[in-house]
């Protein structure tokens, strides 16, 4: 029967599946005790043995807190954007008004917001079904990346962020889609995000 199970069930989810046991919750206790199912958070678990193929946490970012989608470090390196390996799952949420971080076995997941306006815009659905989940397109990824970062009013600033801080690989940026770019950096309305619309239609990117 386990192998039967999703890769991130709940416990509704688990009843449900385990229902002809005569005790469902003894037997999801038993299978937590013999370490095939991993609690993330009160009624949330992951099975242990695909903890840690990145689609299965990837789902995972998406269940334990919403609405979300994994966006920001996470989602720039999934598309090889940028060369470090980032060892936790990022998202970007909506009106939590708060930064939010769950520490897990499966390592540690980070929520931040971003504004009403950007929020819908540049989402994908990844994966095969049923194992879906929310990701940010590369561009949205990037745009809300910048958002976090305050302040940049300058060409040069811009430059320097985007290729020496962020170590953003320029033929892989060069590969994205100026007109998405231009369009979703105007939903944040902050002087970064300004500045980087400013860079994109000047057309000089190194």
């Amino acid at each position: 029967m386990q192998n039967e199970l999703v890769d991130v069930p709940d416990s509704l989810w688990l009843q449900h599946h385990f229902a002809h046991h005569a005790n469902p919750r003894a037997k999801i206790a038993k299978l937590g005790l013999q370490g095939e199912l991993l609690r993330l958070k009160r009624g949330l678990y992951v099975r242990a043995q695909c903890a840690d193929d990145p689609v299965t946490r990837c789902r995972a970012a998406n269940r334990m807190y919403g609405p979300s989608y994994v966006s920001f470090a996470w989602a720039l390196r999934w598309y090889g954007l940028i060369p470090e390996h980032t060892a936790h799952i990022t998202s970007a949420t909506l009106g939590k008004g708060r930064k939010k971080r769950y520490d897990t076995p499966v390592g540690s997941f980070f929520y931040q917001d971003v504004p009403l306006t950007a929020y819908p815009h540049g989402i994908t659905l990844m994966g095969d079904a049923p194992e879906r989940f929310l990701m940010a397109c590369p561009e949205k990824a990037l745009c809300d990346e910048l958002y976090r970062i305050t302040g940049i009013r300058s060409i040069q600033g811009i430059k320097t962020l985007l290729f020496e801080d962020l170590r953003l690989d320029l033929d892989e940026f060069r590969q994205l889609d100026r007109k998405v770019l231009r369009d979703l950096s105007a939903y944040y309305r902050t002087s970064t995000l300004k500045t980087f619309g400013k860079f994109l239609q000047r057309g000089h990117y190194a």
